[in-house]
Order: C-alpha cells, then sequence, then structure tokens
C-alpha cells in the first residue's frame, strides 16, 4: 500500500498549489481566491524509489454547521480519516488565524500523525513569522515554498520517513545473529563426525564419503 498525505488548512493557503507541486501536474486548479476547492482531489506523487498518493482538500472548517462549508468540512474530515499523515497547510506570510487554532484543535483530538507546514515562505527567514505557529500545538513549523519548490524534498522525507519499512538491499547489513559455516576438505578426514557433534548427533554411518 501506498502511504497517503491529506493536505489540509484554511481556504487560499496554497494547498492546490503544494498538491500539485508533489504531484507534478497540474490536476489541481489554482487561482488566488478562497474556496475554490470543494471536493477531494488525488494524485501520484513519488520521490526516488518511494510513491505516495496525495489528497487536497477544500478550505476545512471543522465546525461548520450548513450549507456548502458544511460539506467541504465532510470532505475534509474524509480525507484525513483515509490518510496515514497530514499535512497541515498554514499561509507563512498572513500568520496564525483563529481559523487555524480551530483546525489545530481538531487534529490534535484526532490524534493522526500531522505535520504542520508553512506555505508561501519564500524568502522569509524562520523568525517571528513562521515562530508564531508553534503556539498551534503541532510541534515544528516547516517553511515551504509551493510555488518556488523550496522546501518539498524535505517535507516529503519527513513526511513518508516513520511509514517506510526497512527493505532488505545490496547495500544492507548482514544479520549477525545467524553464522553460517562451511564444512570442506578431501574425503574421509572426519567432516561428517565433525558435523554430527555440533549438532549432537550420534554417529551414523554414511552412504558415501564427505
Amino acid at each position: 500500500m501506498k502511504p497517503v498525505l491529506a493536505l489540509v488548512g484554511r481556504p487560499n493557503v496554497g494547498k492546490s498549489t503544494l498538491f500539485n507541486r508533489l504531484t507534478k501536474s497540474r490536476d489541481a486548479i489554482v487561482a488566488d481566491f478562497a474556496g475554490l476547492t470543494r471536493d477531494r482531489h488525488y494524485g501520484q506523487g513519488r520521490q526516488g524509489r518511494y510513491e505516495y498518493i496525495v489528497i487536497d482538500t477544500g478550505g476545512f472548517e471543522p465546525d461548520a454547521h450548513d450549507g456548502i462549508y458544511k460539506e467541504m468540512a465532510k470532505q475534509t474530515q474524509q480525507a484525513v480519516a483515509e490518510a496515514d499523515v497530514v499535512v497541515f497547510v498554514v499561509d507563512a506570510r498572513a500568520g496564525v488565524s483563529a481559523q487555524d487554532h480551530d483546525i489545530a484543535k481538531y487534529l490534535r483530538r484526532i490524534g493522526k500523525p500531522c505535520l504542520l507546514v508553512a506555505n508561501k515562505a519564500e524568502g522569509m527567514r524562520e523568525g517571528v513569522q513562521i515562530s508564531e505557529f508553534y503556539e498551534l500545538g503541532l510541534g515544528d513549523v516547516i517553511p515551504v515554498s509551493a510555488a518556488h519548490g523550496q522546501g518539498i524534498r524535505s517535507l516529503v522525507e519527513l513526511a513518508l520517513d516513520p511509514l517506510l519499512l526497512p527493505e532488505e538491499d545490496a547495500d544492507a547489513e548482514p544479520d549477525l545473529s545467524v553464522v553460517k559455516l562451511a564444512v570442506a576438505g578431501r574425503p574421509n578426514v572426519g567432516k561428517s563426525t565433525l558435523i554430527n557433534t555440533w549438532l549432537g548427533e550420534h554417529p551414523r554411518r554414511h552412504h558415501g564419503s564427505l
């Protein structure tokens, strides 16, 4: 099963731009106004030999009770349920909003692995504008620029690292808990007797020589 990453956040923080960057596509429609994405969008991503699935979602209002925002909230909650890791996208330039706090509260409550990503951070140092997002209580803040591709590789590595199972390959360290020995020598020098002694077996007649 490929790991699944769900992008969530309030409207107009750049989720669809990040989706396009992660999937190397233009499948998500991008424009500079809120509420464009309403349903879940799925895409395939790849970094190195690892593949993953990304879900793009609409602007999330966890406490919406009616209308289109309630339906959008349902779509986002479904994406979160399907995800292995939630990528919570905030706007580094706009700063923390009340809606960001509502989303963070919801994500803390469900307890699913979550990365807090401050998008639109191009040209910014990790100063006050980034550090204020720590008050959301979701750990470290990852600055990225989806529009310029900055920080994307590190983001994917952080998202996938806890999900990847160790794979055996040519570069893997040998298992030193098991020792393999080969007994060699000319015929009739006692190789079988030696092996039987190691194995705790009684000597027996062999048909043929080792």
